[in-house]
């Protein structure tokens, strides 16, 4: 049985509930994303808490695979090193990744080994995205976020080695980057992109992935202040298309584009 939730949901009570129920679950995988912000108690979703409340109603429970993503406002690093401490004294096939954010926001991710999701969200500088177990090899969507430290071209670079079967990436961070000589002549390839999605971003992002990167199919830019490297991307026989905001995206996969092609939402 597998329960896929990426996108976040604070009324996870009923899951769980039903969770409960299914006794006779001999193989279950969950995917999640959890907002505890205004729920009761408050705290993120850990081991104990699967341990606790899913665990013990499926006595027959031969292989539990999860990922759960959970967020929580004003989290404290006491509540965090409390949870990481436990991971290291039950020596299971599982792990946790906390991360704060100056939004006041904190953030647990728990998942078993070896991991099995192929998509993550949220990941920051912090994240330990680039371990020697080649841990998320297998992601094949990733969103970086992070509004304490600027991505730069060489974290770009270990991210294309380490996700090679990656096709869309997000990136949402305002923050000017430091290395902008060096992001100048890196050219990063990431060979599988097929959607590379710039939200909210500075403009060195633009910069660099649209110069940089080798665009395989279709870009979504959600930017305005892009008229120059627009006219240069002209140049190089890009197509530039642009839609409305209201248009399904998935609705866009059903059409057959040009090789080269940049799509902006307007």
């Amino acid at each position: 049985m597998t329960i896929t939730i990426y996108r976040n949901f604070n009324n996870y009570e009923p899951c769980i509930s039903l969770l409960q129920r299914l006794s006779n679950v001999e193989y279950l995988t969950l995917l999640l994303a959890i907002d505890k912000t205004g729920t009761t108690p408050n705290h993120f979703i850990d081991r104990l808490f699967l341990d606790t409340n899913i665990v013990p109603y499926m006595p027959r429970l031969r292989q539990f695979n999860f990922h759960i993503r959970s967020i929580l406002k004003n989290a404290s690093h006491i509540m965090t090193d409390q949870i990481h401490q436990s991971f290291v004294k039950q020596q299971q096939s599982s792990d946790c990744v906390f991360d704060h954010f100056k939004n006041n926001y904190g953030q647990c991710q728990i998942y078993s080994l070896s991991f099995i999701g192929t998509r993550l969200d949220f990941v920051s500088n912090r994240f330990p995205l680039f371990d020697n177990n080649n841990t998320f090899s297998n992601v094949t969507i990733l969103l970086l976020f992070d509004d304490v430290k600027p991505f730069g071209s060489v974290f770009f670079e270990r991210v294309a080695r380490a996700l090679s079967r990656l096709r869309t990436l997000e990136i949402i961070n305002q923050l000017e980057q430091r290395e902008k000589l060096i992001a100048t002549k890196t050219n990063i390839d990431f060979a599988h992109l097929t959607a590379l999605i710039l939200y909210d971003i500075h403009m060195d992002y633009a910069e660099q992935f649209l110069f940089r990167l080798i665009l395989s199919n279709v870009i979504y830019v959600q930017e305005r202040e892009l008229k120059d490297y627009l006219i240069d991307l002209q140049t190089q026989e890009y197509t530039i298309v642009v839609v409305e905001q209201t248009i399904n995206s998935q609705n866009l996969y059903e059409y057959t584009f040009p090789e080269k092609i940049l799509l902006l939402l307007a």
